[in-house]
């Protein structure tokens, strides 16, 4: 079924997630942006790298539905899990997480430093894309169109449930992020 109220609603979160990626993240230093709280855990440039790096996975995809040249698969119309991967995923997915998950190897961010101003304007192209393939389906069915995960061949879900997943999930490493900045050890401005 069409939803435009949902795309609305999603266009909206994926413009104000890049304001407060803006706001909260502009003015960190390099040293900042790359600070890690423990060996394994991401600094706030993996965490938006992590971001970029996992929906470009889904952007062809997106980018054919927005274009009408989207076929889906046999396995994308016939998996009779299809519903309960999306629903799954949704619930798992939530912006403030009740349990941690490790990303898929494909979705992983860089280990190397990253530079803030380079992050910062990938970041806001990358918002500037997801918002036009949500404002491309207005006129979609976002139920009947399936998509396979990039992460599993197997894993079926519907276009809706996709969507709704990547704007959680943005919120998700966003609300990660500003836990790194407000981590007792964070490095803070003028100290030495």
């Amino acid at each position: 079924m069409q939803d435009p109220v949902l795309l609305t609603s999603l266009v909206q979160k994926a413009q104000q997630a890049n304001q407060e990626v803006q706001q909260y993240f502009s003015t960190l230093s390099f040293d900042q942006l790359n600070w890690r709280p423990a060996p394994l855990a991401w600094s706030i440039g993996q965490c938006l790298d992590h971001l970029v790096v996992s929906d470009l996975h889904y952007f062809p995809t997106l980018k054919q539905i927005a274009v009408g040249q989207y076929e889906m698969k046999p396995w994308e119309k016939w998996n009779p899990l299809r519903g309960m991967f999306g629903k799954m995923l949704v619930l798992s997915m939530q912006e403030q997480p009740k349990k941690k998950y490790r990303a898929p190897r494909i979705f992983l961010p860089d280990e190397q430093p990253l530079q803030p101003v380079t992050l910062l304007e990938r970041f806001t192209k990358h918002q500037d894309s997801l918002v036009g393939y949500l404002q491309a389906f207005h006129r979609t069915d976002l139920d009947h169109i399936q998509i396979t995960s990039p992460a599993s061949r197997l894993v079926t879900y519907s276009l809706r449930h996709a969507l709704i997943v990547l704007l959680q999930h943005q919120y998700r490493h966003i609300n990660q992020a500003r836990r790194v900045e407000n981590h007792a050890d964070f490095p803070r401005l003028g100290e030495s």
